[in-house]
């Protein structure tokens, strides 16, 4: 007899049983207490930033745009597999109870994130309006129920197969989201938020109806959810080695050019190689992007001070640290052992090639450093990110990856 409710436990409880295996090793590392150190240091400059922030610091459109974002984005974790669709697919219509509980793990899970971003702006949004605990709890509830009004509606897209209605209705959500929210912010008239709250209701009443006869798209659900496993698998193999993790490639032809900077000899084959690996395999360069632009982001809106030189120095020792295992990616490839190479050209080419990843990076931080500090501060962000690349790489990863 087909049992819904032990099918969800058993699904939940293996969820739990990866996740938490993985997250022992990624909350036990030196990584943690650096950031510890970091978070500080940038809560002691939002707090000093705060007192003399100006009243009219567009806080509204800032506030609403990254929450909007943050609710916009996700889905129910459904934690299917590949073999569902041909097991389950003849159940599709008991599994209604499946997905109710799959949906309030999700509103919680999905919610962690977004509340916590909530928590770091309310001092902000308190200072330039003097709003009470009251009104705090009141979006704090509020976001919870957008939360929850996303998923479903979400969820019930996903019925559709034109990536089109999908990606439509990720930019309606997005732009309803952020009218709500920048209408609550900036303590507008009721009635307008209540006109943005009536035509989500329609739009949830719509989606309910239109979709009440449409069956489960299996691969979409099931490849949606391989995806947010991956992620964190991948994100995992950065502290510890995971069989589970699939390799990813993208060509990015525009970064072709850079290739052409090594030179066609013997001696260069694992420079091409590494370089190569990092521009398309895995999400190397996705990372190296996303560190430098959240750099970015704390360079240009944290106040120039302490955070001018801790947060460039911070970019370049995570990307660093979570760049040393792709000296492992090609691992298992037993014909790299062929190669006329000495091994000592392996490791100088790796070393090189992080070296010259964390110079670019200093460089373009030192540039958005010019747009909002002087000269002096630009100098000594470029000059302190050059001696940490060289001396981090030359000493701390040289004996990491000794040891690997």
């Amino acid at each position: 007899m087909f049992n819904v409710e032990q099918l969800w436990k058993t699904r939940f409880s293996q969820y739990i049983k990866d996740t938490r295996k993985y997250l022992r090793y990624m909350f036990n590392d030196h990584l943690v207490i650096v950031m510890i150190f970091l978070l500080s240091g940038l809560a002691l400059a939002y707090q000093n930033w705060l007192e003399v922030v100006p009243k009219d610091f567009p806080y509204a459109p800032l506030m609403g745009a990254l929450l909007a974002l943050l609710l916009t984005r996700g889905s129910i974790h459904t934690f299917l597999k590949d073999p569902d669709i041909v097991f389950l697919l003849p159940l599709e219509a008991k599994l209604g109870p499946y997905i109710k509980k799959s949906f309030r793990f999700s509103i919680v899970l999905e919610s962690y994130f977004l509340l916590l971003v909530f928590g770091i702006s309310v001092p902000l949004f308190v200072t330039l309006t003097g709003a009470g605990m009251q009104t705090v709890v009141g979006i704090l509830i509020l976001l919870i129920g957008l939360k929850a009004w996303n998923l479903w509606i979400a969820w019930l897209i996903s019925f559709y197969t034109d990536n089109k209605a999908r990606l439509a209705d990720w930019w309606i959500r997005f732009f309803l989201n952020f009218a709500l929210l920048y209408l609550v912010f900036s303590r507008a008239d009721y009635l307008f938020m209540g006109l943005v709250l009536l035509i989500m209701a329609l739009l949830l009443l719509y989606f309910q109806k239109a979709t009440s006869k449409l069956n489960w798209k299996w691969e979409y659900l099931i490849e949606n959810e391989t995806k947010r496993m991956q992620l964190f698998y991948r994100v995992a193999n950065l502290f510890v080695d995971v069989p589970g993790l699939k390799e990813k490639v993208k060509r990015r032809r525009w970064l072709d050019a850079v290739l052409s900077l090594v030179k066609y000899q013997q001696n260069q084959s694992f420079h091409y190689l590494y370089l190569r690996t990092f521009l398309r395999s895995g999400d190397y360069f996705g990372l190296f992007l996303r560190l430098l632009i959240i750099g970015g982001v704390f360079l240009l809106l944290l106040p120039v001070g302490y955070a001018t030189y801790l947060a460039p120095l911070f970019v370049l020792y995570l990307t660093a640290f979570q760049l040393v295992p792709m000296w492992r990616h090609h691992y298992n490839k037993l014909w790299l052992s062929i190669y006329p190479v000495k091994e000592e050209d392996r490791r100088r080419a790796f070393l090189k090639m992080l070296t010259g990843i964390l110079v670019v990076q200093s460089v373009i931080l030192s540039v958005l450093v010019a747009i909002v500090a002087s000269w002096m501060e630009v100098a000594i962000v470029l000059v302190g990110g050059v001696l940490f690349a060289y001396i981090y790489v030359n000493t701390a990863v040289k004996n990491k990856i000794a040891k690997l």
